[in-house]
């Protein structure tokens, strides 16, 4: 087992640390996590994605089987053009500002000619149905992650989960129920409730504001290196980049002060 560690790690511990944590060189009394490809994994591009549409198609967008309804393939080809890209350009353009999600579903399905296309009640239907139906069949938890987290609460440290999670709010964290972490976590902030994205400063202060800890107390565990590393601590706190499941180009400006590849390496580091 190798666990990378930032050259500074290495340097004689403070004896006036707290015994909580010394391979940092800091008192650690939080640990924040990045949801996607850290907590979880999933490939919303393969197969399964198409039938979870041909059954929301069934029970919700045309459930009587009428003529006058816009078939599913047009309707996929709007919610491509509306919500997919403009989802993908904000990752892309590395925006601070969450897209509100409503109104990208409500362009998609008035572009597709659906007559419900201005209702709320039916886009926030389609919207649950789609990701209860994608987080049964598509989405894993990570090996260990529950039972980390699990360990770490019974260590003492308070727990946060930080995501980039562009869609409705209560479906959002009916999401991270339903596969059986949210109840792990003390505090959560998500991007579509705050209305920031990482790496905008904001979001990691929310957290640290829902903790009641400083930001020189917490941790922050994800995949991305400027999203879970670079943003992290500009705002003060220490980052451990997780590489289970991305591996990013190395960048000699972002420096983590840890690199792991599993959650077992994770406990290694905190005591």
């Amino acid at each position: 087992m190798r666990v990378e560690m930032s050259s500074d790690t290495f340097n004689e511990p403070n004896k006036e640390a707290s015994r909580q944590n010394t391979a940092f060189g800091t008192k650690i009394s939080a640990v924040i996590f990045d949801l996607g490809d850290t907590l979880i994994h999933g490939n919303f591009t393969a197969g399964q994605t198409e039938s979870v549409w041909e059954e929301i198609y069934r029970q919700i967008i045309n459930p009587q089987g009428l003529r006058d309804v816009p078939e599913l393939a047009h309707i996929r080809r709007a919610w491509q053009e509306h919500v997919q890209s403009a989802m993908a350009r904000t990752w892309r353009e590395k925006s601070e500002k969450e897209v509100d999600f409503l109104p990208l579903i409500q362009r998609a399905f008035e572009a597709a000619g659906h007559k419900r296309g201005n209702d709320p009640a039916f886009l926030r239907e389609v919207v649950a149905l789609e990701h209860r139906l994608l987080y049964e069949r598509v989405v894993e938890v990570a090996p260990q992650a529950i039972a980390t987290l699990g360990e770490l609460k019974k260590r003492g440290y308070r727990l946060g989960l930080v995501s980039n999670f562009c869609n409705l709010p209560e479906v959002a964290y009916a999401n991270i129920a339903q596969v059986g972490l949210l109840e792990l976590f003390d505090q959560s902030v998500l991007s579509c409730e705050v209305g920031w994205r990482k790496p905008s400063p904001n979001i990691y202060q929310a957290i640290c504001e829902r903790l009641e800890i400083a930001a020189r107390e917490c941790l922050f565990i994800g995949d991305r290196l400027i999203e879970d590393v670079q943003g992290p601590q500009k705002a003060g706190m220490r980052a451990v980049h997780f590489t289970l499941f991305r591996q990013e180009e190395p960048d000699p400006i972002i420096q983590p002060d840890a690199t792991i590849s599993n959650f077992e390496q994770l406990l290694d580091l905190l005591p």
